[in-house]
């Protein structure tokens, strides 16, 4: 359009002596633009036929470049409209899914763990260069305030699984343990603490479990020093990709097989290849369970094996017990 602009502007000038470069330049552009006010007009012959060629020319192009310019506009706005009417209906659609609120390293490395146990979630965060990156991996998020009431229904508390507040600052994920208990007092709460006097803050506002990111990372180091084999043996089989070594937590249903035996008797290590590190019953934790420990109903195992050996527990364990 621009050069097109000033090809006329030249030619005008040239085949019109007594065009200045202004008359010029407002002929060409009514002309490309299709005004035609009619003030200026060539007067020879040759100046006449420019005007004939330019005319198609010019339209046509300008034309095309505005039809693109719009184009792009509306087909934007439109493809970004779709993705997000897409998304909203895939997070409406959840169950049982996971809230995190916070997209940034913490709540980044949440969403990985998730994404690698093919766990349901979605993000929220009020930062959309922040969220757009969760975008591109083809995961679900929503741009607002977790704090709000109405940001957390759209997000399905209603029917979540739980939350995971990883803001950066701890006022923040006390207002979120607040809000979340409030409109789904049976969901689990999750919470960062960047401080060691705000986990009781975090207990009182609801949250079920408080994690500090600065106190397991400086034990991890401490424990990288005093004792390197074990944490890298550690290391290895629940972080590193290669490895399909995971840990599971399983609950013993009444009509379960496994239960009212012992974990002799029930031959787990034997049949699945999984090995039960500890039972939770109740408020009572038994680490490292004996083979004469007793499994009961409601019993939660927690199960360390492979991805394969974990699905055989879980099949054994929900199998229909025998008369």
């Amino acid at each position: 359009m621009v050069s097109f602009m000033i090809f006329g502007t030249v030619g005008f000038m040239w085949l019109e002596k007594d065009f200045t470069m202004l008359d010029a330049a407002w002929l060409t552009e009514t002309t490309l633009l299709t005004v035609g006010y009619g003030d200026r007009l060539p007067k020879t012959v040759s100046g006449q036929m420019f005007a004939l060629l330019i005319m198609p020319l010019g339209v046509g192009i300008v034309a095309y470049a505005i039809g693109i310019i719009a184009g792009s506009v509306v087909e934007g706005q439109l493809l970004n409209f779709l993705g997000r009417r897409a998304m909203e209906t895939k997070i409406s659609k959840l169950k049982n899914h996971i809230i995190v609120c916070g997209a940034g390293r913490v709540g980044w490395q949440v969403a990985e763990q998730l994404s690698k146990d093919d766990v349901p979630f979605v993000i929220i965060d009020s930062h959309i260069d922040i969220l757009q990156q969760y975008g591109q991996q083809n995961l679900l998020f929503i741009q607002g305030d977790a704090r709000e009431d109405d940001v957390l229904r759209q997000a399905g508390i209603d029917h979540a699984r739980g939350v995971v507040a990883a803001l950066p600052t701890d006022a923040d994920n006390v207002y979120i343990a607040l809000t979340a208990k409030g409109l789904n007092p049976d969901i689990l709460v999750v919470a960062r603490a960047d401080r060691m006097e705000s986990e009781d803050k975090l207990y009182r506002a609801g949250a079920d479990k408080v994690v500090s990111p600065a106190v397991i990372g400086g034990r991890r180091m401490a424990m990288s020093i005093l004792k390197p084999a074990s944490v890298e043996y550690v290391e290895t089989v629940l972080h590193d990709k290669e490895h399909e070594i995971d840990l599971e937590e399983i609950v013993l249903r009444e009509h379960s097989p496994l239960t009212n035996k012992t974990l002799a008797e029930a031959q787990l290590r034997e049949k699945t290849g999984a090995m039960v590190v500890a039972i939770r019953r109740g408020q009572e934790l038994i680490s490292n369970p004996r083979a004469s420990q007793m499994l009961l109903p409601g019993d939660l195992l927690i199960v360390f094996g492979t991805r394969n050996q974990l699905t055989a527990f879980e099949l054994l364990a929900s199998a229909p017990k025998k008369p």
